[in-house]
């Protein structure tokens, strides 16, 4: 497993308003990009159900993992540190949807005391040229063992900029569009009546150049990317209580709120529209309440046990999706969660951790076009790690037990849909996660490790109960009731050399999945969306992550560091086959070999690589300090990805080049440091191959950000 940590000044200069985009420059790490004002982070190529987020130890349960285009109720502006697992080592401690890694945001809304502690109050203005808004403070104190601490943000963006059209090039190539009608959904348009003639061997478009009209249902504006709007507003406060004999008792309360536009989406056929054809812009607004708690002890006279934890949390998000401002499709979602966890020693080379995992959710829709029944979720836990330390050897064993079930039921509101997601049922799924892990040091600042996982994920809602049109995807998705859970048995070795001021590390892994969940092609096109169902298969993933970094120190010109990254990954289907099965012979008609079957409509159906796919990627960056200044350039290439999908277009490369510029001093007797932030200074058309919107919109242009933060 590698651990990646962002913190202190590199932290300040990577933050962004998603936290999908404020990890992007980590190797192995993509955001999966719905616009700016929602983005996923994915790891080694994976995401949603597989990457856990979570806040100050506890899962972020919400519905971003369900669907790419709603947003994460994390704040990366609060955060103090973020911690980026990569690989399927950390399912033992937070469960099975966190098989391709964990992202951890420690945003100190429970403020853990500490007698050195500086508490400072802080505020940030930031505004700009193609950038967002945004009003931030922290104000935090202590007085007679409680402390506190308090939290604001408002940020808000209007559309924003593009070198050049807000869709690709090919959803204006009439060559392109008239070979697929994915890529005509994927684009948003209808071409005019085509024209086809048979040359003997299969037809071929003869549309006269007059007649080649391509009718855009979404706008396709130059220079700028409509209804891409958003804004949001945050508050949290904390506090906490020292009591006798070192425990601690804290409580915290959030709030949310945010509207967005959801870019270059236009509803197709609508239940709420008063006819088929109408379009219509999709805004989201979201609404999210949470509650923290959180009691811990240290036992300082206990030969056995260190430290002791329960922590708690409780939120509901309700989302409302307006298509041309009338509501069509709501969800509220409510999650308690209850964790108790146990540090102990048994002598000075033995030390681990056990915990429990309580944990319930229920989610509700509503609505015309609701595409889940609602569903009551019970989730229950129990794990150990046990850590050994021997000299330059070092190990970890881990096992995890965990209880999922489900229990769905149909609303007023909610109408089942023709596929296998509308056959809905109970389910139960009993989970088991193992690790083993170690590393020994070679000699001194050369170590090697190695890791092996056993990891089980039960399948998630919608891969189990979605039922009809899923417009902010622009499919209809259907899940299974009856898929099993999903087995991945990772290995992963690495090697690591530091010495001086030079560190090199490097990471190979290997994630054999065995009935992989995958949202797979139908070829059926049904009320204006393509029909993508949830089915199993067993898919291979693998790649490589390498790091280096140089810190050259001097007297009289600061300190420089300079780093670098190179990641690849690929998502592959395993064939036990040859592929030479044809199922529509008489002899195998009436015989048919299941697996077989199944592997021949998989091949024909999705080809050679799973969908959306990163492409590889490569990093180099400066960052300099001086007494009171410092600034920063990096540059990170994603190369063309044509390892694609059946139905999947292959993608371009593109380079993202960013600056970033700072200086403290006093100002109005404030310590103050006024910074200025540019992203994509070459303005480039930049399309990352794992969004949904790769058709629509590209990233955002050359964005400039003045700010200045103060401390009051």
């Amino acid at each position: 497993m590698s651990k990646t940590e962002l913190t202190g000044e590199l932290l300040q200069q990577q933050k962004a308003p998603t936290l999908g985009d404020t990890l992007s420059q980590i190797s192995g790490v993509s955001s999966s990009y719905f616009g700016a004002s929602a983005g996923r982070p994915q790891i080694r190529g994976l995401g949603g159900q597989r990457v856990m987020i979570s806040s100050n130890g506890l899962p972020v349960r919400d519905m971003s993992s369900v669907s790419d285009d709603q947003l994460v109720p994390i704040e990366p502006f609060f955060a103090d540190r973020i911690t980026v697992l990569k690989g399927a080592a950390a399912t033992v401690a937070y469960g099975g949807e966190a098989m391709a890694g964990l992202v951890d945001v420690d945003d100190g809304r429970i403020p853990l005391q500490h007698s050195a502690h500086n508490y400072t109050d802080q505020i940030e203005i930031q505004s700009g040229y193609n950038t967002g808004t945004a009003l931030l403070g922290r104000f935090q104190g202590q007085e007679q063992g409680f402390a506190y601490n308090v939290n604001l943000l408002h940020r808000e963006r209007g559309d924003f900029k593009v070198p050049k059209n807000a869709k690709d090039p090919a959803c204006n190539d009439w060559s392109e569009l008239v070979l697929s009608s994915q890529l005509q959904a994927q684009c948003q348009v209808v071409l005019g009546q085509p024209q086809w003639e048979y040359n003997g061997t299969k037809y071929v478009d003869v549309t006269p150049l007059d007649q080649q009209i391509i009718e855009h249902r979404s706008d396709n504006l130059q220079g700028k990317v409509e209804n891409s709007s958003n804004y949001q507003t945050s508050f949290t406060f904390g506090g906490s209580q020292v009591f006798a004999n070192e425990q601690l008792l804290g409580f915290s309360f959030g709030y949310t709120r945010a509207n967005r536009g959801i870019p270059g989406f236009m509803h197709l056929t609508s239940k709420g529209t008063d006819q088929l054809a109408e379009t219509g812009k999709i805004r989201i607004n979201s609404d999210q309440y949470r509650f923290d708690a959180l009691y811990s002890k240290e036992f300082k006279n206990n030969s056995f046990l260190n430290h002791g934890e329960i922590t708690a949390r409780y939120t509901n998000q309700l989302d409302d999706e307006s298509l041309a401002e009338r509501s069509v499709n709501t969800f509220e979602l409510s999650n308690w969660q209850l964790n108790p966890t146990l540090n102990y020693q048994s002598s000075s080379e033995l030390t681990g951790m056990i915990g429990l995992a309580l944990e319930g959710s229920k989610h509700q829709g509503g609505g015309v076009d609701n595409y889940l029944p609602d569903i009551n979720s019970d989730r229950r836990a129990a794990y150990i790690l046990q850590n050994a330390n021997y000299g330059p050897l070092s190990a970890q064993l881990g096992a995890r037990y965990e209880k999922v079930e489900y229990e769905p039921s149909f609303p007023a509101t909610y109408e089942p849909g023709r596929g296998q997601g509308s056959a809905i049922a109970d389910r139960e799924f009993n989970l088991h996660n193992y690790v083993a892990s170690m590393r020994f040091d070679i000699l001194t600042g050369w170590w090697v490790s190695s890791s092996y996982t056993h990891a089980e994920r039960a399948p998630a809602v919608n891969e189990l109960y979605a039922s009809n049109p899923h417009f902010a995807l622009l499919i209809e998705e259907q899940g299974n009731a009856q898929l099993e859970m999903e087995v991945n048995k990772a290995t992963e070795f690495g090697t690591g050399i530091s010495f001086a001021d030079f560190s090199i590390t490097a990471n190979w892994y290997e994630n054999q999945y065995e009935n992989f969940i995958y949202l797979g092609n139908t070829g059926v096109n049904r009320g204006g969306v393509f029909v993508k169902e949830w089915r199993q298969a067993d898919t291979e993933n693998t790649g490589f992550e390498v790091e280096l970094s140089y810190t050259l120190a001097t007297k009289t010109a600061g300190d420089f560091t300079f780093s670098a990254f190179a990641d690849a990954t690929e998502n592959t289907p395993v064939y036990q086959f040859d592929g030479t099965y044809d199922p529509f012979t008489i002899e195998n008609f009436f015989d048919p070999k299941p697996d077989q079957e199944a592997e021949y409509y998989r091949r024909n159906l999705e080809g050679d690589s799973m969908p959306r796919t990163p492409a590889d990627s490569q990093g180099l960056a400066v960052h300099w300090q001086y007494d009171q200044l410092s600034a920063s350039l990096d540059y990170v290439h994603h190369g063309a990805q044509d390892k694609v999908a059946k139905g999947e277009f292959a993608s371009q490369q593109y380079h993202l080049l960013g600056a970033y510029f700072s200086v403290t001093q006093n100002l109005l007797g404030y310590e103050s440091e006024v910074y200025i932030n540019i992203d994509n200074l070459t303005d480039e058309d930049a399309r990352p191959h794992q969004s949904f919107l790769r058709q629509l919109t590209p990233l955002p242009g050359r964005s400039v950000a003045f700010g200045i933060r103060a401390k009051i």
